[in-house]
């Protein structure tokens, strides 16, 4: 997929192939935004631009090169992902982390020269990068081999340690353009655009969250959890449901539609309701918050902290985080 090919970022791609052009590309970027709006998918093509054999500064993706990468088996770009032990695997994971032993397999690899055109890390899902693991790639951030470039890929940059952000050139991805959004969900999926609008924007305007989001029915579990929140009425109900939460499968996910919730309240309570995600879908509307906007901004902030400790690499225990979150929300 060539540049052109990519849906929206017409900014973050003018300053990529600008780079491109007058040979001045950084020596290691971070491509930052919300999740699933292309971040990864731009890296990729970068890489392939670098080792195309067109020189046109974009990938041709009909030579040699072009297909090789696609087919991943270009020696030049090398990803690096979350990853969780099976036995004594490593299997790619997006809930797990990246570890010093990955990182030490990207170094090692760094060594060797390129094979015509440059050689491209990409590390997707960088805030999951272990301590020992980030430690381990600072000096080579701040001066990769001749000839390499790396290009660290996270939804969450906050996670980041500051002296890896420091060596990196930053490139903000915004969210996608709705309008755009909305008719690429609707001819992937066939939904109406109404269900199209909806999941765009209880996902942040991501494409790949949007399409899960359909596919696995989450606007279905959304009111669930919404309603069972609802009918709390104690602390011991509130104990339960963080049992409950607690032991699910798709734990961060739940924390994600809770953010969205408390979201659109938050905003319901300063009156704007035009900019609600969804509200009426949840059973509200508009106004009904007024007077607790603080209080609600900050059980957003809570729900997100709860999420970060749970979430790789910190591992709190999920019952304590949720049992302390449950019964602030319900106070």
């Amino acid at each position: 997929m060539p540049f052109k090919d990519i849906l929206g970022h017409e900014k973050e791609l003018r300053i990529i192939s600008e780079a491109l052009r007058s040979g001045r590309l950084a020596h290691s970027y971070l491509f930052a935004g919300p999740e699933g709006i292309g971040k990864r998918k731009t890296a990729f093509e970068l890489a392939r631009a670098l080792n195309c054999a067109s020189a046109s500064n974009d990938a041709c993706g009909e030579c040699t090169s072009c297909l090789r990468a696609a087919s991943g088996t270009h020696t030049n770009i090398v990803e690096v992902v979350p990853t969780v032990k099976d036995k004594d695997e490593l299997v790619p994971d997006p809930s797990g982390v990246i570890r010093i032993e990955q990182i030490r397999d990207v170094l090692s690899l760094l060594r060797y020269r390129a094979e015509g055109g440059r050689k491209v890390v990409i590390v997707d899902g960088a805030e999951r990068l272990m301590p020992q693991a980030a430690n381990a790639f600072l000096k080579t951030l701040e001066e990769p081999p001749a000839g390499s470039l790396i290009i660290l890929v996270s939804a969450r940059p906050a996670d980041l340690l500051p002296t890896i952000i420091s060596r990196c050139q930053r490139i903000a991805f915004r969210p996608l353009p709705e309008d755009a959004l909305i008719g690429a969900i609707v001819e992937k999926t066939g939904v109406s655009r109404e269900e199209a609008a909806t999941a765009a924007r209880m996902t942040g305007r991501s494409l790949s969250l949007a399409l899960k989001y359909i596919g696995e029915g989450h606007g279905e579990k959304g009111r669930e959890l919404m309603k069972r929140l609802s009918s709390v009425s104690d602390a011991f109900e509130a104990l339960k449901l963080a049992e409950e939460l607690s032991k699910r499968d798709d734990l961060l996910e739940a924390l994600e539609i809770l953010k969205g919730w408390y979201r659109d309240r938050a905003v319901s309570a300063a009156g704007a309701e035009n900019l609600l995600a969804n509200g009426a879908y949840y059973g509200y509307s508009g106004g009904s918050f007024e007077g607790r906007r603080e209080r609600l901004v900050d059980d957003f902030f809570s729900i997100e902290e709860t999420r970060r400790m749970i979430a790789p690499p910190r591992y709190a225990n999920k019952l304590l985080a949720m049992e302390a979150l449950l019964l602030r929300l319900t106070a």
